[in-house]
């Protein structure tokens, strides 16, 4: 697989290079023109750190993908992987827990039509992530509405990597890449698993792990999840956005060391999700020093699911072709 950020989709709507496109998720953008209309497109709730930006995040595989629908999730399906994508069903009086567990119950009917049953990823995108609603924060609804589809179906001993953050400007959207085979979980020893909080972060724990490799050796990908200022499982340096860079970095670093990954051939891409967007320069340094220059990266102005963190960073690193 292969991720690309960009601002025009032109050179990669030819038909020999269009075949293999997965999927495509837009910030600040609408679907494009020359888009296949069966490929999977999802308008985020996000926008660029640079008032007026448009920008796609394209992903794509090696070798042709078949494009599918199944009940609400479009998707997309090459030899290697399968990409979905939905829109979260909040309309009527349901509870937000109960639209994303039936949302989290349909991508998992979409896995096991496709046959590519081990979700590695999910993007989960949520309107108003830290507002109350009907006497609770969303962002805990929406823990207990995946953990309920997760104790059903998930087949994996631990939930895969994901990352949860808050938009502004559309509906909440989850969209995911699964696989035939299983990732393998990676925890942050400088922090608690996530999946193991303790009820001060509400009556259900987020579930994800903190990152994942998947594929065979010499040849792995990695994910690392949405990653942000917590030591243990509290937040660090309240209201000072470079303190919790730094800490979010020295987050990022002890994964990579876990995952064994630095210094190894392939390409990095990097997503950031800034409160404020005027720190994103100073973020972007930060991310090119660890990364490297020829990283790409993606800086995106969006809420983070603790009211006290100001920053979160995700990153892959994919193997080279």
């Amino acid at each position: 697989m292969r991720v690309h950020y960009e601002h025009d989709l032109e050179h990669l709507l030819s038909p020999a290079r269009a075949r293999h496109i997965l999927g495509v998720a837009g910030y600040g953008a609408a679907r494009p023109a020359g888009l296949h209309p069966a490929c999977p497109f999802i308008a985020a709730p996000l926008q660029p750190a640079v008032a007026g930006d448009k920008i796609f995040e394209v992903w794509t595989a090696s070798t042709p993908a078949t494009h599918t629908q199944i009940g609400p999730v479009s998707g997309s399906c090459s030899a290697e992987a399968a990409f979905g994508a939905l829109v979260l069903d909040e309309a009527g009086t349901v509870h937000l827990e109960q639209a994303v567990e039936r949302a989290y119950l349909c991508i998992f009917d979409f896995l096991d039509q496709t046959g590519f049953r081990e979700p590695i990823r999910f993007w989960n995108y949520l309107t108003g992530i830290t507002e109350d609603e009907q006497g609770m924060e969303r962002y805990r609804r929406f823990n207990t509405g995946r953990q309920n589809a997760f104790t059903a179906r998930l087949r994996q001993p631990v939930p895969p990597a994901a990352s949860g953050v808050g938009g502004h400007h559309g509906l909440s959207v989850i969209y995911f890449l699964a696989a035939r085979t299983a990732a393998e979980a990676i925890e942050n020893p400088r922090q608690t698993s996530a999946y193991a909080y303790p009820p001060l972060y509400g009556p259900t724990s987020p579930s994800f792990s903190r990152a994942c490799r998947h594929g065979p050796a010499g040849a792995q990908s990695l994910f690392i999840s949405g990653t942000a200022s917590i030591v243990g499982h509290e937040t660090r340096h309240r209201g000072d956005v470079e303190a919790q860079l730094a800490e979010t970095m020295a987050n990022l670093h002890a994964l990579i060391k876990v995952a064994r990954c630095a210094g190894e051939p392939g390409n990095w891409t990097v997503k950031t999700y800034l409160r404020d967007p005027s720190c994103r320069e100073a973020v972007d340094r930060a991310v090119t020093s660890l990364f490297g220059p020829h990283s790409q990266r993606l800086h995106l102005q969006g809420d983070i699911c603790r009211a006290d963190l100001l920053l979160e960073i995700e990153a892959c690193h994919l193997p080279e072709p």
